[in-house]
Protein backbone atom coordinates (compact mmCIF):
# COMPACT_ATOMS: atom_id res chain seq x y z
CA UNK A 1 0.00 0.00 0.00
CA UNK A 2 1.38 3.44 -0.92
CA UNK A 3 2.27 5.89 1.85
CA UNK A 4 -0.25 8.42 0.49
CA UNK A 5 -3.03 5.86 0.81
CA UNK A 6 -2.05 5.00 4.37
CA UNK A 7 -2.06 8.66 5.31
CA UNK A 8 -5.43 9.28 3.72
CA UNK A 9 -7.00 6.27 5.39
CA UNK A 10 -5.75 6.57 8.94
CA UNK A 11 -3.30 9.42 9.41
CA UNK A 12 -0.49 6.99 10.11
CA UNK A 13 2.24 9.34 8.90
CA UNK A 14 1.24 12.42 10.88
CA UNK A 15 -1.48 14.26 12.76
CA UNK A 16 -3.43 17.44 12.13
CA UNK A 17 -2.19 20.79 13.42
CA UNK A 18 -5.14 20.96 15.82
CA UNK A 19 -4.40 17.54 17.27
CA UNK A 20 -0.68 18.32 17.48
CA UNK A 21 -1.54 21.31 19.66
CA UNK A 22 -3.66 19.12 21.95
CA UNK A 23 -0.83 16.59 22.12
CA UNK A 24 1.56 19.27 23.36
CA UNK A 25 -0.97 20.42 25.96
CA UNK A 26 -1.52 16.84 27.11
CA UNK A 27 2.21 16.30 27.54
CA UNK A 28 2.53 19.50 29.54
CA UNK A 29 -0.19 18.34 31.95
CA UNK A 30 1.35 14.87 32.31
CA UNK A 31 4.94 15.99 32.81
CA UNK A 32 3.91 18.74 35.22
CA UNK A 33 1.97 16.32 37.41
CA UNK A 34 3.97 13.10 37.07
CA UNK A 35 7.41 14.08 35.86
CA UNK A 36 9.04 13.82 32.45
CA UNK A 37 9.54 10.08 32.51
CA UNK A 38 8.39 6.84 30.89
CA UNK A 39 8.34 3.23 32.05
CA UNK A 40 8.46 0.49 29.42
CA UNK A 41 6.87 -2.82 30.43
CA UNK A 42 7.40 -6.37 29.24
CA UNK A 43 4.46 -8.43 30.55
CA UNK A 44 3.71 -12.12 30.49
CA UNK A 45 6.79 -14.17 29.69
CA UNK A 46 7.47 -12.47 26.37
CA UNK A 47 11.02 -12.12 25.04
CA UNK A 48 11.91 -8.72 23.62
CA UNK A 49 15.31 -7.12 22.90
CA UNK A 50 17.09 -9.51 25.24
CA UNK A 51 14.57 -9.05 28.06
CA UNK A 52 12.11 -11.68 29.34
CA UNK A 53 8.88 -10.80 31.11
CA UNK A 54 8.37 -12.07 34.64
CA UNK A 55 4.60 -11.92 34.92
CA UNK A 56 2.87 -15.04 33.57
CA UNK A 57 -0.88 -15.23 33.00
CA UNK A 58 -2.91 -18.26 34.02
CA UNK A 59 -6.33 -19.27 32.72
CA UNK A 60 -8.74 -20.75 35.24
CA UNK A 61 -10.79 -22.16 32.34
CA UNK A 62 -7.93 -23.54 30.26
CA UNK A 63 -8.54 -22.76 26.59
CA UNK A 64 -12.32 -22.71 26.99
CA UNK A 65 -14.63 -19.68 27.09
CA UNK A 66 -18.41 -19.92 27.41
CA UNK A 67 -19.04 -16.36 26.22
CA UNK A 68 -17.01 -16.68 23.00
CA UNK A 69 -16.86 -12.93 22.23
CA UNK A 70 -16.59 -12.16 18.54
CA UNK A 71 -13.20 -10.42 18.76
CA UNK A 72 -11.46 -13.31 20.53
CA UNK A 73 -13.45 -16.58 20.49
CA UNK A 74 -11.12 -17.91 23.17
CA UNK A 75 -7.98 -17.60 21.06
CA UNK A 76 -6.23 -15.26 23.53
CA UNK A 77 -6.42 -17.99 26.17
CA UNK A 78 -4.00 -20.20 24.23
CA UNK A 79 -0.97 -18.26 25.42
CA UNK A 80 -1.97 -18.60 29.09
CA UNK A 81 -0.99 -21.39 31.47
CA UNK A 82 -4.03 -23.60 32.21
CA UNK A 83 -4.66 -23.65 35.96
CA UNK A 84 -8.02 -24.41 37.56
CA UNK A 85 -7.20 -25.12 41.22
CA UNK A 86 -5.37 -23.49 44.14
CA UNK A 87 -3.12 -26.56 44.41
CA UNK A 88 -2.00 -26.30 40.78
CA UNK A 89 -1.43 -22.56 41.12
CA UNK A 90 0.78 -23.00 44.18
CA UNK A 91 2.78 -25.72 42.40
CA UNK A 92 3.39 -23.30 39.52
CA UNK A 93 4.26 -20.53 41.96
CA UNK A 94 6.93 -22.64 43.66
CA UNK A 95 8.62 -23.17 40.30
CA UNK A 96 8.18 -19.55 39.26
CA UNK A 97 9.69 -18.24 42.48
CA UNK A 98 12.90 -20.10 41.65
CA UNK A 99 12.86 -18.41 38.24
CA UNK A 100 12.56 -14.90 39.69
CA UNK A 101 8.96 -14.36 38.59
CA UNK A 102 7.57 -11.16 40.13
CA UNK A 103 3.83 -11.73 39.95
CA UNK A 104 0.95 -13.45 38.23
CA UNK A 105 -2.15 -12.44 36.31
CA UNK A 106 -5.23 -14.54 37.10
CA UNK A 107 -7.42 -14.69 34.02
CA UNK A 108 -9.47 -17.06 31.90
CA UNK A 109 -12.54 -17.37 29.73
CA UNK A 110 -15.82 -15.73 30.71
CA UNK A 111 -19.06 -17.25 31.87
CA UNK A 112 -22.24 -16.46 29.96
CA UNK A 113 -22.82 -13.70 32.54
CA UNK A 114 -19.57 -12.00 31.52
CA UNK A 115 -17.27 -12.61 34.49
CA UNK A 116 -14.20 -14.83 34.79
CA UNK A 117 -14.76 -17.61 37.41
CA UNK A 118 -11.68 -16.68 39.42
CA UNK A 119 -13.15 -18.14 42.62
CA UNK A 120 -11.63 -21.45 41.48
CA UNK A 121 -8.13 -20.28 42.46
CA UNK A 122 -8.64 -17.36 44.86
CA UNK A 123 -7.90 -19.38 48.04
CA UNK A 124 -4.27 -19.54 46.84
CA UNK A 125 -3.87 -15.76 46.73
CA UNK A 126 -2.87 -15.15 50.40
CA UNK A 127 -0.12 -17.77 50.08
CA UNK A 128 1.06 -16.29 46.77
CA UNK A 129 1.41 -12.93 48.48
CA UNK A 130 3.34 -14.49 51.37
CA UNK A 131 5.69 -15.90 48.72
CA UNK A 132 6.30 -12.36 47.47
CA UNK A 133 4.15 -12.35 44.34
CA UNK A 134 2.09 -9.38 43.18
CA UNK A 135 -1.31 -10.80 42.23
CA UNK A 136 -3.52 -9.13 39.65
CA UNK A 137 -6.74 -10.49 38.23
CA UNK A 138 -8.66 -9.96 35.03
CA UNK A 139 -12.20 -10.21 36.38
CA UNK A 140 -14.26 -9.76 33.26
CA UNK A 141 -17.45 -7.93 34.21
CA UNK A 142 -17.43 -8.87 37.87
CA UNK A 143 -20.55 -9.52 39.89
CA UNK A 144 -20.84 -8.11 43.42
CA UNK A 145 -20.19 -11.62 44.74
CA UNK A 146 -16.93 -11.99 42.79
CA UNK A 147 -15.82 -8.49 43.79
CA UNK A 148 -16.29 -9.40 47.46
CA UNK A 149 -14.16 -12.51 47.02
CA UNK A 150 -11.40 -10.58 45.24
CA UNK A 151 -11.29 -8.22 48.21
CA UNK A 152 -11.56 -11.02 50.79
CA UNK A 153 -8.56 -12.92 49.40
CA UNK A 154 -6.41 -9.81 48.98
CA UNK A 155 -5.91 -9.56 45.22
CA UNK A 156 -3.53 -6.64 44.61
CA UNK A 157 -5.17 -5.27 41.48
CA UNK A 158 -8.22 -5.98 39.31
CA UNK A 159 -8.17 -5.36 35.55
CA UNK A 160 -11.51 -4.55 33.93
CA UNK A 161 -12.46 -3.53 30.39
CA UNK A 162 -14.59 -0.39 30.13
CA UNK A 163 -16.77 -0.33 27.01
CA UNK A 164 -19.14 2.61 26.57
CA UNK A 165 -20.95 1.48 23.43
CA UNK A 166 -24.11 -0.52 24.06
CA UNK A 167 -24.04 -1.94 20.52
CA UNK A 168 -20.52 -3.32 21.04
CA UNK A 169 -21.43 -4.91 24.37
CA UNK A 170 -24.41 -6.65 22.76
CA UNK A 171 -22.99 -7.55 19.37
CA UNK A 172 -19.28 -8.09 20.05
CA UNK A 173 -19.21 -9.19 23.70
CA UNK A 174 -22.48 -11.17 23.53
CA UNK A 175 -23.83 -9.54 26.71
CA UNK A 176 -27.14 -7.76 27.43
CA UNK A 177 -25.95 -4.18 27.11
CA UNK A 178 -23.87 -1.60 28.90
CA UNK A 179 -25.55 -2.27 32.24
CA UNK A 180 -23.09 -5.13 32.82
CA UNK A 181 -20.19 -2.67 32.58
CA UNK A 182 -21.84 -0.30 35.06
CA UNK A 183 -22.51 -3.23 37.39
CA UNK A 184 -18.89 -4.36 37.30
CA UNK A 185 -17.44 -0.91 37.96
CA UNK A 186 -19.80 -0.32 40.88
CA UNK A 187 -19.08 -3.75 42.36
CA UNK A 188 -15.29 -3.42 42.14
CA UNK A 189 -14.95 0.16 43.34
CA UNK A 190 -17.53 -0.37 46.11
CA UNK A 191 -15.26 -3.02 47.60
CA UNK A 192 -12.34 -0.59 47.67
CA UNK A 193 -10.30 -2.70 45.28
CA UNK A 194 -7.32 -1.34 43.35
CA UNK A 195 -8.93 -1.25 39.91
CA UNK A 196 -7.07 -0.84 36.61
CA UNK A 197 -9.71 0.18 34.04
CA UNK A 198 -8.85 -0.52 30.40
CA UNK A 199 -10.45 1.77 27.80
CA UNK A 200 -10.98 -0.35 24.67
CA UNK A 201 -10.57 1.90 21.62
CA UNK A 202 -12.29 0.84 18.41
CA UNK A 203 -14.32 -2.18 19.49
CA UNK A 204 -17.13 -1.09 17.15
CA UNK A 205 -14.73 -0.47 14.28
CA UNK A 206 -15.04 3.25 14.96
CA UNK A 207 -15.16 5.65 17.90
CA UNK A 208 -18.58 4.90 19.37
CA UNK A 209 -18.51 4.94 23.15
CA UNK A 210 -14.92 5.56 24.18
CA UNK A 211 -15.66 9.06 25.51
CA UNK A 212 -18.68 7.69 27.34
CA UNK A 213 -16.43 5.03 28.86
CA UNK A 214 -14.20 7.77 30.26
CA UNK A 215 -17.24 9.57 31.67
CA UNK A 216 -18.42 6.33 33.30
CA UNK A 217 -15.19 6.33 35.31
CA UNK A 218 -15.46 9.95 36.44
CA UNK A 219 -17.45 9.09 39.59
CA UNK A 220 -14.85 6.61 40.84
CA UNK A 221 -11.42 7.04 42.52
CA UNK A 222 -9.43 6.02 39.44
CA UNK A 223 -5.72 5.60 40.25
CA UNK A 224 -4.44 4.41 36.85
CA UNK A 225 -5.86 4.34 33.33
CA UNK A 226 -4.90 1.95 30.53
CA UNK A 227 -5.70 2.44 26.85
CA UNK A 228 -5.73 -0.38 24.32
CA UNK A 229 -6.66 -0.39 20.64
CA UNK A 230 -8.73 -3.36 19.55
CA UNK A 231 -6.61 -5.98 17.86
CA UNK A 232 -9.02 -8.87 17.26
CA UNK A 233 -7.61 -12.36 17.60
CA UNK A 234 -9.98 -13.54 14.87
CA UNK A 235 -11.53 -11.93 11.79
CA UNK A 236 -14.67 -9.89 12.49
CA UNK A 237 -17.24 -9.50 9.72
CA UNK A 238 -18.34 -5.97 8.80
CA UNK A 239 -15.77 -4.41 11.18
CA UNK A 240 -12.87 -2.46 9.62
CA UNK A 241 -9.92 -2.19 11.97
CA UNK A 242 -7.97 -0.51 13.36
CA UNK A 243 -9.60 2.87 13.94
CA UNK A 244 -7.76 5.88 12.47
CA UNK A 245 -4.71 6.83 14.45
CA UNK A 246 -5.92 10.38 15.11
CA UNK A 247 -9.15 9.01 16.58
CA UNK A 248 -7.24 6.76 18.97
CA UNK A 249 -4.95 9.60 20.01
CA UNK A 250 -7.91 11.91 20.60
CA UNK A 251 -9.36 9.44 23.11
CA UNK A 252 -6.02 9.19 24.92
CA UNK A 253 -5.75 12.98 25.08
CA UNK A 254 -9.28 13.33 26.43
CA UNK A 255 -8.36 10.83 29.11
CA UNK A 256 -5.51 13.09 30.21
CA UNK A 257 -7.86 16.08 30.39
CA UNK A 258 -10.30 14.14 32.57
CA UNK A 259 -7.73 12.35 34.72
CA UNK A 260 -4.73 14.72 34.76
CA UNK A 261 -2.74 13.49 37.74
CA UNK A 262 -2.70 9.68 37.51
CA UNK A 263 -0.47 7.37 35.42
CA UNK A 264 -1.76 6.57 31.93
CA UNK A 265 -0.55 3.50 30.08
CA UNK A 266 -0.62 2.25 26.51
CA UNK A 267 -1.45 -1.40 27.06
CA UNK A 268 -0.17 -4.47 25.24
CA UNK A 269 -3.29 -5.04 23.12
CA UNK A 270 -2.91 -2.91 20.02
CA UNK A 271 -2.21 -3.41 16.30
CA UNK A 272 1.25 -4.37 15.12
CA UNK A 273 3.46 -2.83 12.46
CA UNK A 274 3.61 0.83 11.48
CA UNK A 275 0.36 1.65 13.29
CA UNK A 276 1.77 0.37 16.56
CA UNK A 277 5.07 2.21 16.22
CA UNK A 278 3.42 5.48 15.19
CA UNK A 279 0.86 5.29 17.99
CA UNK A 280 3.67 4.78 20.50
CA UNK A 281 5.54 7.80 19.15
CA UNK A 282 2.58 10.15 19.39
CA UNK A 283 1.47 8.75 22.74
CA UNK A 284 4.94 9.54 24.10
CA UNK A 285 4.66 13.05 22.71
CA UNK A 286 1.27 13.32 24.47
CA UNK A 287 2.83 12.43 27.81
CA UNK A 288 1.88 8.77 28.20
CA UNK A 289 3.53 7.43 31.36
CA UNK A 290 3.77 3.71 30.58
CA UNK A 291 3.96 1.54 27.47
CA UNK A 292 3.71 -2.26 27.31
CA UNK A 293 5.42 -4.34 24.60
CA UNK A 294 7.35 -1.33 23.34
CA UNK A 295 9.22 -0.98 20.06
CA UNK A 296 12.82 0.10 19.56
CA UNK A 297 11.43 3.21 17.88
CA UNK A 298 9.52 4.05 21.07
CA UNK A 299 12.72 3.90 23.11
CA UNK A 300 14.48 6.13 20.57
CA UNK A 301 11.57 8.60 20.68
CA UNK A 302 11.65 8.67 24.48
CA UNK A 303 15.37 9.40 24.38
CA UNK A 304 14.87 12.19 21.84
CA UNK A 305 12.22 13.74 24.10
CA UNK A 306 14.64 13.69 27.02
CA UNK A 307 12.47 11.37 29.10
CA UNK A 308 13.80 9.50 32.11
CA UNK A 309 13.45 5.83 31.10
CA UNK A 310 12.76 2.80 33.29
CA UNK A 311 12.02 -0.83 32.44
CA UNK A 312 9.76 -3.28 34.29
CA UNK A 313 9.10 -6.97 33.57
CA UNK A 314 5.44 -7.00 34.63
CA UNK A 315 1.99 -5.96 33.42
CA UNK A 316 1.91 -2.23 32.71
CA UNK A 317 -0.83 -1.67 35.30
CA UNK A 318 1.15 -2.99 38.27
CA UNK A 319 1.45 -0.38 41.01
CA UNK A 320 4.08 -1.43 43.52
CA UNK A 321 4.31 0.43 46.82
Amino acid sequence: MKAETLKAQSGLLGVSDELAKKIRQSAQISWQNLGKKITFYLPGMFNLYGLTGKYPAISVTGHHCDLNCKHCKGKLLRSMVPCASPKKLLELASKWREEGIEGVLLSGGSTLDGYVPLQRVLPAVPILKEMGFYVSAHSGFATPELAKMLKQYGVDQVLVDVVGDDWAVRNILNLPGIKVVHRALEALYSEGLNVAPHIIIGMSGKIAGEYKALKMLAKYPVSILIFVVLMPAVAMSNIVLPVPLEDALSVIIEGRQMFPDIPHSLGCARPRGIYRRTLEKWALRAGINRIALFSEEAVEEAESLGLEIKYELTCCSVMKK
